[in-house]
């Protein structure tokens, strides 16, 4: 019998992976890049979810995740490796391409005739704190040919808040000159504060899911339709992350929230997409408003 060809696939490539572990670091790493580009799977992979509108329940923008594929750590996904590679310099060349891929995504919607407002794509602080972010920006612009300016949306994390304020707000006035929009995510986390937003002014503020499960409540929905007012008095539209119930889209479209994403935990009369989505797939959805 011969035993080396009757090794399964799993148990042949755990043993490529423990060899390969033997290796210098930076040989290993090359090689497990190899081994996963050989297999035919994408190292990275974008998916989407809808934001959809308060009001016609249907998509009206969509916001991007890149995740990594990996055949030492299988499917990564963006909350497991954005805040550690946000300090360094790969995650400036992964939001480098995360913008690239997200402009390729705005002209297939606008190639099938779809109407959105936006897609966005993640910006880790580093890349405004660190660089001519203007400069940065309109150079993968200039260099992609991209006519649609005015379809991207830079999302920053709230961490942005904690860094230099003066440089973040000078960061996101430039984007108004290339007509590129921006968002910050996570806005009313318990650790996010609210005053220095007056002096940034994004697009869009997207609230965390903790904020979100109070729009609805009956001893907090006051105070969640207070912090949404003072927030779209910056001005800002507001997006509402991680909604569950119909009662919470209802609270929302009171509140005069731009838009929401449903969370994966969402049971109600709504019918949503996948919560990440292929492109081909967002492409695929019925729009808002039909023309």
């Amino acid at each position: 019998m011969d035993i080396e060809n009757n090794v399964s696939a799993p148990e042949t490539a755990e043993a490529e992976i423990q060899n390969e572990q033997t290796l210098p670091d930076g040989e290993a790493d090359a090689r497990f890049i190899k081994m996963t580009l050989d297999s035919g799977i994408a190292p990275l992979e974008t998916r989407y979810s809808q934001i959809n509108s308060c009001y016609e329940k249907l998509p009206v923008a969509y916001r991007s995740y890149t995740y990594v594929n990996s055949v030492v750590e299988g499917v990564v996904s963006p909350e497991k490796y954005s805040y550690a590679s946000d300090e360094t310099e790969v995650g400036v060349r992964l939001a480098s391409y995360n913008i690239k891929s997200a402009m390729k995504a705005i002209e297939q919607f606008i190639l099938a005739g779809r109407k959105f407002e936006f897609v966005s794509v993640r910006i880790p602080p580093r890349m405004v704190l660190e660089t001519d972010f203007y400069g940065a920006i309109k150079a993968i612009l200039d260099q992609y040919g991209f006519n649609f300016p005015d379809k991207l949306c830079l999302e920053f994390p709230r961490t942005v808040l904690f860094e230099d304020e003066e440089k973040a707000r000078m960061a996101i006035l430039s984007m108004k000159l290339l007509k590129v929009k921006t968002m910050m995510s996570g806005c009313g986390e318990k650790d996010s504060p609210i005053t220095p937003l007056v002096n940034l002014p994004f697009d869009y503020l997207l609230l965390s899911p903790f904020i979100t499960s109070l729009s609805a409540s009956r001893e907090k929905s006051v105070t969640a339709a207070a912090l949404i007012a003072f927030l779209k008095g910056l001005p800002a539209e507001i997006i509402a992350d991680g909604v569950v119930s119909d009662d919470q889209i209802t609270a929302l479209s009171r509140a005069g929230c731009f838009g929401y994403i449903p969370s994966s935990n969402y049971s109600g009369g709504v019918t949503h997409g996948r919560l990440r989505m292929p492109l081909e797939e967002a492409v695929a959805q019925k729009d808002e408003v039909e023309y």
